[in-house]
């Protein structure tokens, strides 16, 4: 139980924050986490690899939210988001110097929601939560070129809703474009 706690001490923001990305909804958010840690709990007797925590409990994490999205018929939007206690992907974005960020924030954010379940789940794990291809692959239960996929598909996308935005002077923009950086251009990541 004691190493339970430990799991869940250091999964459990993540996964919230995660899982808020994806539908933008806390109290279900709150909900989902839940279910997926009592799960864990019940089933973490058949992870037969230790090392492989991260990967298994991620994959059960993201079948309840696709479950749960299917459930509500993709009605999760974030309207009913308030946009100060909202953490995104946006939120690592490092833009010194611009007094527009919460804007691009929004911008951002609005994009992003605009993914399909499963894009935005990919983009979510493979830019928030740092996750590899190889790990994406697994939690999906996808092969590695549908998760390059989605990626590309994604950031088409994103660079679409972006440059409607008129994003072009930003890097992380260039980078959604494959454009090499200009050297004027502060970094920035998504």
């Amino acid at each position: 139980m004691e190493a339970f706690n430990i799991l869940f001490n250091q999964y459990s923001n993540q996964a919230i924050r995660t899982v808020y990305l994806i539908i933008g909804r806390n109290d279900m958010a709150e909900d989902i986490v839940q279910e997926a840690f009592i799960k864990c709990y019940k089933e973490i007797k058949s992870l037969k690899n230790a090392e492989a925590f991260r990967s298994w409990f991620y994959r059960l994490l993201t079948r309840i939210v696709w479950r749960y999205c299917s459930k509500e018929k993709n009605y999760l939007h974030t309207e009913s988001m308030d946009d100060n206690n909202r953490e995104t992907i946006a939120d690592s974005l490092v833009l010194s110097d611009i007094a527009e960020k919460d804007e691009i924030k929004r911008l951002v954010n609005e994009a992003i929601d605009k993914l399909s379940v499963p894009l935005k789940t990919t983009i979510i794990l493979y830019y928030y939560n740092e996750l590899s291809i190889k790990e994406i692959s697994k939690i999906l239960g996808c092969f590695q070129g549908t998760v390059k996929s989605r990626l590309h598909n994604a950031r088409k996308f994103l660079e679409k809703e972006l440059r409607s935005k008129k994003f072009e002077g930003y890097s992380f923009y260039n980078s959604l474009n494959g454009k090499e950086q200009d050297e004027n251009v502060k970094p920035t990541t998504i």
